[in-house]
């Protein structure tokens, strides 16, 4: 196994079974399946679960109550893209696998079923659901060693492939820098979906002055640039401009979202975003 690997393996699982990371993924809520009782609505409950029929013959809003799951659906996946094979600090490739370790970890601490795939245009790798330790190991090594210059994500395809393998309501961990066109409504209406940005800060602000030759890891393709403040600044306003489209579709659709860099504590960081 890769040496990096290791690693970040023996560190999340420390994290993880001396934390409490694991108990924070069962605030997902369950279905019909598991209906408990009908209430009134406060402010702050799940629109999704109002109860119309109930509504119409009282007086105000009533909402659904579910149990929690038992055992959870959990699926990783890595969004293999070129530009995540960068990092200032560390790479951002690396930082995804002590992701995927953290969130691997807790989803089997607490006895849940765990599958990941790693998808950029197409289905590199996929994980079949098991309850098995061994899976994290082939996960972190796959996430460490596998080469991601000139990928590039398509997600309406990885939204095709989700509703295609994933049968039931799942938690679903996207992973990934999040660059270009992107909807997920069409596997977010039916599942609980986190989107983990991970980036690093000097992509976002590249304040570096001077003539730089940079390659485009998407299409391999180089250029050379002259960098100074000026341009920075164009830079990250287009930046600023995605990032809030972005942040727009993932609130409209009721998108778990949070950014990670790569100078952060990855574990308290995760933490934050699941707890909400």
């Amino acid at each position: 196994m890769n040496s990096v690997a290791q690693e970040i393996l023996l560190r999340a699982k420390k994290d993880v079974f001396s934390g409490n990371l694991g108990e924070h993924l069962t605030t997902f809520k369950g279905d019909g399946l598991d209906f408990r009782e009908i209430r009134e609505y406060d402010h702050g409950d799940d629109v999704r679960k109002i109860n119309w029929k109930a509504s119409a013959k009282g007086s105000g809003l009533k909402t659904n109550l579910f149990n929690e799951e038992r055992e959870l659906n959990i699926v990783l996946a890595f969004m293999v893209s070129g530009s995540i094979n960068f990092g200032s600090i560390k790479l951002k490739q690396e930082v995804v696998a002590e992701i995927l370790a953290l969130l691997s970890y807790s989803a089997l601490k607490g006895h849940n079923r765990l599958q990941a795939q790693f998808f950029s245009n197409n289905s590199h790798k996929f994980f079949e659901p098991t309850k098995k330790e061994s899976i994290v190991y082939n996960i972190v090594n796959e996430a460490i060693e596998i080469n991601t210059l000139g990928e590039e994500v398509n997600y309406q395809a990885f939204c095709e492939f989700v509703n295609s393998v994933v049968r039931q309501k799942s938690l679903i961990f996207m992973v990934g820098d999040f660059y270009g066109d992107i909807d997920l409504s069409q596997i977010a209406h039916k599942n609980e979906v986190y989107a983990l940005i991970v980036r690093d800060r000097l992509e976002e602000f590249p304040y570096l002055n001077g003539e730089y030759d940079l390659i485009d890891t998407n299409s391999l393709r180089s250029q050379e640039f002259i960098l100074n403040k000026k341009s920075a600044k164009a830079y990250n306003k287009l930046i600023e401009e995605h990032d809030q489209k972005l942040e727009a579709h993932f609130l409209e659709h009721q998108i778990s979202f949070g950014k990670i860099y790569t100078d952060e504590d990855i574990f308290l960081r995760l933490t934050e975003i699941i707890k909400g």
